[in-house]
């Protein structure tokens, strides 16, 4: 007898659970194992799917769960610490680590951007302004506002003290144009007290820009001015997840 005789005399021998145990093996939910959990999958699970087959676009078109957008984000190191005086600096770039793909976006759709560090103040702690913005640039400027925070002094003489952030930003509406797109948000910055004392609340957006270019690649980030040198402020990590 031949090896290839051999071989179809084994895969004639193989039973479906022989198979789905191979699938397992090798760490994949395989078509077997699909098919052996659908046939033990209650009717109304079945009239479901069936459904979903027939009207592809409209069954199941929009999740109520949050995905994310590109990749969840937690750098191996943290970031390049801010400490330029008066100019905006972004705590990250990005295009790299908050990018939002182009015709990602969509009417209702939200973006949600989380981030903290830790900060050293000296005694003239000067004023921050933490401001969000939506696009790719490492320039700040070059990006869209989404709405400066208020301007206020932080705590001084401290070291390595925590500080957080996060905004969400809504699309209302697509434009005919490229750059047609509107959205807006609403976030906040904590920045750790001196002892006994609390956090200072810094809140962010309000602004309703009408020419984000939805139809190429953008991101959604978080700057900060500082007023006076000698300070630094450290983003240690950051995350961008679609709220949709």
């Amino acid at each position: 007898m031949n090896e290839s005789v051999k071989y179809e005399n084994a895969v004639r021998r193989l039973t479906v659970d022989d198979i789905i145990a191979r699938e397992r093996a090798c760490g994949v939910f395989g078509p077997f194992s699909q098919q052996r959990w659908l046939a033990r999958a209650p009717q109304h699970i079945k009239d479901h799917l069936s459904r979903a087959r027939k009207f592809p676009g409209v069954y199941g078109a929009s999740q109520g769960f949050g995905t994310m957008v590109g990749n969840p984000v937690y750098p191996p190191s943290s970031f390049t610490p801010i400490t330029a005086s008066a100019t905006e600096t972004n705590f990250w770039t990005p295009a790299i680590w908050t990018p939002i793909p182009a015709n990602d976006m969509t009417a209702g759709k939200g973006y949600h951007v989380k981030c903290g560090g830790i900060f050293t103040s000296t005694g003239t702690q000067g004023l921050l302004t933490f401001t969000p913005r939506c696009g790719q640039s490492s320039t700040p400027s070059s990006n869209i506002t989404l709405g400066a925070s208020n301007v206020t002094a932080p705590p001084a003489s401290l070291t390595s003290q925590a500080w957080y952030a996060e905004f969400t930003m809504t699309i209302r509406a697509l434009g005919l144009a490229a750059s047609g797109a509107t959205g807006t948000g609403n976030g906040f910055a904590f920045v750790q007290g001196a002892a006994a004392a609390t956090g200072i609340v810094y809140v962010m957006g309000g602004a309703v820009p009408t020419t984000i270019d939805n139809t190429a690649a953008t991101g959604l980030i978080i700057s900060l001015t500082i007023s006076v040198a000698s300070q630094s402020y450290t983003c240690q990590w950051c995350r961008l997840v679609s709220e949709n």
